[in-house]
């Protein structure tokens, strides 16, 4: 699992962001990106100096918006190339219209909300593909509020494509592409929230890898997000036959998508190696019969698995392939969580540093051995009898001096 660092913030961003949300605040007349306005002004969904209007979703739920251009072009390069074009209305079909909303409210100077999963999910989006990094900060870190088994599935499913360190294509333009350095550190910005998000989600399935395993938006995973997921050394389940059912649910769901018979050979095919994550031996008695009654392994496989479970002689010679899968199946899950979370808001806050506990109640903990950079320290370790000596001649030492 890679280790995703906290994106901060630059200044100059900071001083960005407080001078525009102050250039409506002051008193008399203002200038906004060219317009001349007066301090109770507000360009938000006004359409008497409106020059320009976007009709933006997806799937056929679109919305009408009106817009600024002189506003708008300033505020990304995506808008500013979205605007060059000789029209009055612009389509912006590939952007859920929540998520277009909360886009223009905060370019707008207006307060986001972000009340809901599925709004900050496809605000999150909206800034991502716009190059609002400032919006995918806000999203990312009330998205990791309300972060839970169910929250990290739906998260997970479609956050893959904005990540820069996760497998999956990126949606918008590499970095070297962009030709504006501004808009590449827009992007890579936009990319690093969008990694810890990730990074905190997966933690969260790893914690809660019983509820996550058991929640039917599991089965609506494509096979990339599952296997982030069932793929990982850290998730913490309570049995492996959770685990195991939630495959065969998953194979079973996607055999009926694909629109395949409903066989064992077809849930194999569409699990692939991702039957193999199960640690099939740590089960023992009815639990590994269940578990190998799901027919998520070849017969010959399910024969091995039984004979080392039993201690029984092979039915056929194992090879170094074989060996390895046995091993990895007999192998404990580790406890201890992969990383720690990148903190993005009060639920991802490191824990306080113990308190040192008195001598009543706990002993005391070791201390740390220092590090020591004197070669000739080693030469310096004696035995309990040479100290003995060395100390009993210091004494004499000074009683005759």
């Amino acid at each position: 699992m890679t280790v995703v660092t906290n994106p901060a913030r630059t200044n100059s961003e900071e001083e960005i962001e407080s001078g525009r949300n102050s250039e409506l605040g002051g008193g008399g007349a203002v200038e906004y990106h060219g317009l001349e306005l007066d301090e109770n002004a507000r360009l938000y969904d006004d359409e008497k100096q409106s020059d320009i209007v976007f009709v933006a979703g997806i799937n056929g739920d679109t919305w009408r918006y009106p817009g600024h251009r002189r506003v708008l072009a300033a505020t990304s390069p995506v808008f500013a190339a979205l605007l060059s074009a000789k029209t009055d209305v612009i389509v912006v079909d590939y952007v859920d219209r929540r998520g277009f909303e909360q886009l223009l409210r905060y370019h707008y100077c207006e307060p986001t909300q972000l009340n809901s999963v599925a709004t900050a999910r496809c605000a999150l989006d909206a800034a991502y593909k716009f190059l609002c990094a400032p919006l995918a900060e806000r999203c990312a870190r009330r998205l990791d509020e309300m972060l839970d088994a169910g929250v990290a599935l739906e998260i997970l499913r479609d956050l893959r494509f904005l990540c820069a360190r996760l497998p999956g294509a990126a949606s918008a333009p590499p970095l070297p592409a962009l030709s504006d350095d501004a808009a590449a550190r827009s992007l890579a910005q936009c990319s690093r929230w969008c990694d810890s998000l990730a990074h905190n989600a997966l933690l969260v399935l790893d914690e809660n890898a019983d509820a996550a395993l058991t929640d039917e938006r599991l089965e609506e995973l494509t096979y990339e997000d599952l296997a982030l997921i069932v793929k990982r050394d850290t998730l913490r389940v309570s049995n492996e036959l959770v685990l195991a059912e939630a495959l065969s649910r998953w194979a079973t769901a996607a055999c009926k998508r694909t629109k395949r018979e409903l066989t064992s050979a077809n849930k194999r095919a569409a699990l692939g190696e991702l039957a193999y994550c199960p640690r099939y031996l740590l089960l023992s008695g009815e639990e590994l019969d269940r578990a190998l009654g799901l027919e998520l392994l070849e017969p010959m496989e399910r024969a091995l698995v039984v004979a080392r479970a039993r201690k029984l002689s092979a039915p056929v010679p194992v090879g170094a392939e074989q060996e390895g899968l046995l091993r990895r199946w007999a192998r404990p899950r580790p406890t201890e969580p992969a990383a720690l979370p990148v903190h993005l808001s009060s639920r991802s806050e490191p824990a306080p540093e113990d308190t040192q506990p008195s001598k009543l109640c706990a002993r005391r903990p070791k201390r740390p051995k220092q590090p020591s950079f004197n070669p000739d320290d080693k030469n310096k370790k004696q035995g309990c009898c040479a100290c003995f000596w060395d100390g009993l001649l210091r004494a004499f030492i000074c009683l005759f001096d």
